[in-house]
């Protein structure tokens, strides 16, 4: 296994805005990811993701103000519009490059919440502002980081073993976060906005700012 930090590193004090799908209210999931704690802990070469900090990824987008974040968020309102929530299943964990992760199934589903996340962003920053788009969209959750470069044999053949229940949620809405990077430990964010799927927006319809402090969120 790499080490994800090293290829990961942001500037010391730089915030990038990301859309995520997040966990806060999800028990299940917490669950899913307690029942690896034990087994992670083990070996010290991992940084897991406390569970108030788990989040799937579904667009990277950099550094934002605060007006162009908005006009992000208001950008993704039409075009979640006509997704309409759906149910996810997460697991089992598995050990990749860089890190341990379940994947996220199915792949179809977030896969057009990306697409579209990625328009309505580009329409607004332009498409240089974000990373290259990949030939296909792999959504998953990390369990925990790499912080070293070593042979992660005995990890795989554990976590094979360890097969707890698969959560299952519904995605119901897309969170435009703003993440900063506790250097080889976590990340954190502030909520900027939450666009949520199968809404048509209304004239009343704005950015709300929402907040999550280091205990969770608020």
């Amino acid at each position: 296994m790499r080490d994800f930090w090293e290829t990961h590193h942001w500037p010391q004090g730089e915030r990038r805005a990301h859309w995520h799908i997040l966990f806060e209210d999800q028990p299940h999931v917490h669950d899913f990811a307690r029942a690896h704690a034990e087994l992670l802990a083990q070996y010290p070469e991992l940084s897991p993701v406390p569970v108030e900090w788990l989040h799937a990824t579904v667009q990277s987008v950099g550094p934002l103000s605060p007006a162009v974040a908005a006009a992000v968020a208001d950008a993704a309102r039409p075009a979640l519009a006509g997704i309409e929530p759906f149910e996810i299943e997460i697991g089992p964990a598995q050990a990749i490059h860089n890190g341990v992760v379940p994947a996220i199934y199915p792949e179809d589903r977030i896969s057009e919440l990306f697409w579209a996340l990625r328009s309505a962003t580009e329409r607004v920053v332009g498409a240089e502002q974000l990373p290259k788009a990949p030939d296909r969209f792999w959504p998953h959750l990390s369990l925990a980081y790499s912080n070293a470069q070593w042979d992660h044999d005995d990890l795989s053949r554990a976590l094979a073993r360890l097969r707890p229940p698969r959560p299952r949620m519904t995605v119901t809405r897309a969170v435009l976060v703003d993440q900063q990077q506790a250097w080889r430990d976590k990340y954190t964010w502030t909520v900027i906005a939450e666009v949520p799927l199968g809404q048509v927006p209304t004239a009343s319809s704005s950015t709300g700012a929402a907040t999550q402090d280091e205990g969770g969120r608020g």
